[in-house]
């Protein structure tokens, strides 16, 4: 796959969602989706320090991806149907 068509990670945990193939109960979607917030806003606050020395940009593309993560496991308990 050339870099023009990489397909990032979270767009391919949106695809998995959307094609079913990433199925979480309510429950265990809502943790996730709560530590991923958690992450971000932790990630934003480093950004806002100036005492942070860190790959910046690295991180903001991280930050960038994060949300699609939200949004498959958002996803992905629509297509749940417990047995």
């Amino acid at each position: 796959m050339s870099q023009d068509h990489e397909q990032f990670a979270g767009d391919v945990m949106l695809g998995l969602a959307h094609d079913g193939r990433l199925v979480l109960d309510a429950d265990e979607a809502e943790a996730r989706i709560a530590e991923l917030r958690r992450t971000l806003a932790y990630g934003y606050a480093m950004l806002a320090d100036p005492e942070y020395t860190g790959p910046e940009d690295r991180l903001r593309d991280i930050l960038d991806e994060l949300p699609k993560y939200v949004e498959a496991f958002q996803q992905a308990t629509k297509s749940f149907t417990p047995r």
